[in-house]
């Protein structure tokens, strides 16, 4: 038995041809995004995820304006904020490494998990303050890096 023979003939060209057009547009829709915060974390390890918010500075810690829960990749993560007005934001991030939702502290309230802030925000017995932490965003693509401590 012979295979069939697949032949290009001069009415499946047109179809052929919406359809590439239809995918890479498709392709270019999903790769551009304006208006795009991304915070990329260097973490211990891989276990869990992390967990990261864009803030306003009256939501500072409490109330996320975007909020991102993300894998890591190696001993990176990487959280992205999409269609985010121009304003001044901070960005506070933490290694959720037995995923239960929650920051782990000890029995003073001292972290146990590995957290980050924009600009690398820290105080040594309290959490980042918003002045360490804001940044002003004016739009496009920003990438900012925060270590995990």
């Amino acid at each position: 038995m012979v295979a069939p023979r697949m032949t290009l003939t001069a009415r499946s060209l047109p179809l052929l041809a919406c359809l590439l057009l239809a995918a890479s547009a498709s392709q270019a829709e999903e790769s551009l995004a304006t208006n795009v915060v991304e915070f990329e974390t260097q973490n211990r390890n891989a276990a869990g995820v992390v967990r990261c918010g864009l803030f306003k500075e009256g939501g500072w810690l409490k109330d996320a304006f975007r909020a991102a829960i993300v894998k890591i990749n190696g001993k990176k993560a990487l959280c992205v904020f999409k269609d985010v007005p121009a304003g001044v934001y901070g960005i506070s991030a933490f290694h959720d490494e037995n995923n239960d939702g929650k920051l782990d502290t000890n029995l003073v309230g001292y972290p146990t998990e590995e957290y980050c802030a924009s600009n690398n925000a820290r105080n040594l017995l309290s959490a980042p303050s918003w002045s360490a932490a804001k940044f002003s965003y004016r739009g496009g693509t920003l990438r900012l890096r925060g270590v995990m401590k």
